[in-house]
């Protein structure tokens, strides 16, 4: 099967690619999922209607019109189904990576790469052990199966066997060892992010107590201000 790959690049829309797509929302001509998927960029008007739209969209109607379905849809509303392939479409189009940002991925810390690094090495020597002893079991046991005078037939069945046997259990160890490793990692970065927000609610407390000593100092400078003012009145009084 024919894995299909979503992008997030987007197409611009000239008013010739408008029309031929316009002609698409015709009842009854598009399967019902790939119209209502055009209809959320492409209306009848064209100051309606979106100024890009996506390129996974252009290459699924494409795909369609190559059916032999979506050829005879085509031609019995009088279209041309060459004119719905993505070289007819792109043609004279602009094509740009998606206005929408992708997800912010957090970058993984020293103890998290770290991990990633040591997960590989043992995943490396972990699968050539598993061939290694698979390898050797079969060895043995065709080896066993000669020294008991075993038939040819019969020690290849043994060998295989005892091959398979050492197989799955080498594939059920190396499962047992993916999932502890994820967990191992899931609690790292749970871990990590503790850390942040004890590292932003320090800072934040800092913060709080440099402005709250700022404004004591300062309550206290007008204070002191306010007694030298009154002190040089009444001297001046005296006098």
């Amino acid at each position: 099967m024919q894995t299909e790959t979503t992008t997030t690049t987007t197409v611009s829309v000239p008013s010739h690619l408008h029309d031929s797509l316009a002609t698409l929302l015709a009842p009854n001509l598009l399967p019902e999922s790939l119209l209502l998927l055009l209809q959320t960029h492409v209306k009848p008007s064209t100051d309606a209607s979106a100024t890009e739209i996506p390129y996974d969209t252009l290459r699924q109607i494409s795909q369609w019109a190559q059916t032999e379905p979506g050829r005879v849809s085509l031609k019995n509303n009088t279209l041309n189904p060459s004119d719905y392939t993505m070289i007819a479409m792109l043609a004279g189009t602009l094509s740009s990576p998606s206005a929408k940002l992708a997800p912010y991925k957090r970058p993984l810390s020293p103890e998290e790469e770290a991990m990633v690094k040591s997960k590989e090495r043992k995943a490396i020597s972990a699968l050539l052990n598993g061939f290694l002893s698979t390898i050797a079991v079969g060895v043995a046991m065709w080896w066993l199966g000669g020294s008991i005078s075993m038939r040819t037939d019969h020690k290849v069945l043994l060998s295989v066997l005892g091959a398979i046997a050492v197989a799955v259990t080498e594939g059920i160890l190396y499962w047992i060892w993916q999932w502890r490793y994820h967990n191992a990692l899931h609690s790292q970065k749970k871990l990590a992010a503790v850390k942040k927000k004890k590292v932003d609610g320090v800072g934040s407390e800092v913060a709080g107590d440099v402005n709250a000593t700022v404004v004591t100092t300062s309550a206290l400078d007008t204070a002191a201000e306010g007694s030298t003012r009154k002190r040089r009145g009444a001297a001046t009084s005296e006098s």
